[in-house]
């Protein structure tokens, strides 16, 4: 917990006076912002019953609803942390979890009922939240908030076993959607799809930016097609990554809504240029993006409308001061939207810093002459193969640049005479997968032998399904199938 307090007026009472009519939530029901603030108040009053104290840790293990938005908000309030996790984690992840964090209780929904009963914590269900309140209630603001409080505990993807938890402050979240909003516009009316999970630091930035603008968040409908809830629900935005986008492309009803929209958020993931110049030709409204867990979401976009040669770059700084790329061409940021710092066991939050201030992303990038970044890969998944470093972003580029690839990722696999080897898991959709010889030929016609896959491995059905391929489970998969076969 911080030990600086700074209340700042919510952004749902600023959305509720401003315009109290405007729809802030969509989801089961559409909730209109003076509604959203009536029933925050009731979550208030519910959490206060349970005697959280200031900082406590609240574990949530859920799907996008109402009910998860609504508290959310009642839980910044009560200056709680929120640390919502992906329900898709195995047991011993989410078991580790609350090792680490000692949450002072699991919020769970239905669906996600059996992962949650089987930890050993204090455990309340969404279904026993308050129900809705009545257009009846008081009417007063709602309680200011602490924007320095550390309001939320999100894991990072990273490429371990082991997720880092990245604490961030109400000041981080708000900056940054500030930011955010003041690059790719959004008013009242507005309606942004969450397409991407709140456990993601992309789905949560949304929360802030649809208050901060009092537009409309719209919660779409569980397993249903990603076009038809964009078109279900009118939405005007919406935040893809770049498998999301590809899959879009290739559905005439996709482009057709896409192309109809303000704007479409492009990040999560390294790109293609062919991904950027099928959407270009397919006049979608793409902005790309720059950021990560660890900077409360993109601090580095594409202005709308920019012109092609911008999109295959990451854009600009918002802040120009707050990005470099330092000697050993990693990336380096600082500024107001950087994290509070890592959660560490027994409660600490510590920020790894450089000398002079600058938090080390572990993303290698360049800026290019017209001041655009362009990231070229991490550091921690570079390895060495033979006494050569392989960078295996460099490998996933050229797969993915071919017919029918939709997504590649390269693992170091032991081997006894060059050390690592590089392997690569590949998902194939929309034709027959190409023979190993032409992805050989066209490997090699543009990367040097040693950078070669030892193996080519269809992508295994049961991967965790994230945001981001999970490098670790697919390098574990990939040394194991490796020794299986010597």
């Amino acid at each position: 917990m911080s030990e600086t307090k700074r209340p700042i007026t919510s952004p749902i009472t600023g959305a509720a006076m401003a315009h109290p009519g405007a729809v802030g939530l969509v989801g089961d029901v559409a909730w209109s912002y003076a509604a959203m603030s009536r029933q925050i108040k009731r979550y208030i009053e519910f959490f206060q019953g349970l005697n959280f104290a200031t900082g406590d840790r609240i574990m949530v293990i859920a799907s996008p609803s109402g009910k998860f938005c609504i508290a959310l908000w009642a839980l910044f309030h009560n200056s709680s942390m929120v640390c919502p996790v992906n329900p898709a984690f195995p047991k011993r992840v989410l078991e580790d979890l609350v090792d680490r964090l000692r949450p002072a209780c699991i919020l769970y929904d239905g669906s996600e009922e059996e992962q949650a009963l089987g930890i050993a914590a204090r455990r309340i269900a969404m279904s026993d939240l308050p129900g809705l309140a009545d257009g009846s209630g008081n009417t007063k603001p709602l309680p200011l908030l602490d924007s320095m409080a550390h309001a939320t505990a999100i894991c990072t993807s990273g490429s371990s076993g082991t997720p880092k938890i990245a604490v961030h402050t109400l000041d981080n979240h708000l900056y940054a959607a500030g930011r955010a909003n003041a690059n790719l516009p959004l008013v009242p009316g507005d309606v942004w799809l969450l397409s991407l999970p709140l456990y993601h630091v992309s789905g949560m930035s949304l929360v802030f930016r649809c208050a901060q603008a009092g537009a409309t968040l719209a919660l779409p409908e569980p397993g249903a097609a990603l076009e038809e809830e964009l078109a279900r629900l009118g939405a005007t935005h919406v935040s893809l990554v770049p498998t999301q986008l590809s899959r879009l492309l290739a559905s005439d009803r996709g482009v057709e809504v896409l192309r109809d929209m303000k704007g479409v958020l492009l990040g999560g993931a390294s790109a293609e240029d062919t991904l950027i110049q099928r959407a270009w030709e397919a006049q979608i409204p793409l902005v790309r993006s720059y950021g990560m867990t660890e900077t409360s979401a993109q601090l580095c976009a594409t202005k709308p409308g920019a012109p092609l040669a911008d999109l295959y770059s990451s854009g600009r700084p918002f802040d120009p001061d707050s990005l470099r790329i330092a000697e050993d061409g990693v990336i380096e940021v600082r500024g107001s939207t950087i994290f509070a710092g890592y959660y560490q066991t027994g409660g600490g939050v510590i920020r790894p810093e450089t000398g002079d201030g600058w938090f080390r992303t572990g993303d290698r990038g360049c800026f290019d002459e017209e001041g655009r970044l362009h990231v070229q890969g991490r550091t921690d998944t570079m390895f060495v193969s033979g006494g050569e470093n392989v960078y295996p972003e460099e490998i996933e580029r050229v797969l993915k640049g071919m017919p029918g690839v939709e997504e590649a990722v390269v693992v170091a696999v032991p081997d006894p005479e060059y050390g690592s080897l590089p392997a690569a898991f590949i998902r194939w959709v929309g034709s027959v997968p190409l023979e190993e010889a032409a992805l050989r030929a066209r490997l090699l016609s543009e990367l040097p032998r040693y950078k070669m896959p030892r193996a080519f491995i269809p992508w295994p059905e049961n991967a965790p399904n994230g945001i981001k391929p999970d490098r670790a489970y697919l390098g574990a998969l990939a040394a194991k199938q490796a020794a299986a076969d010597a």
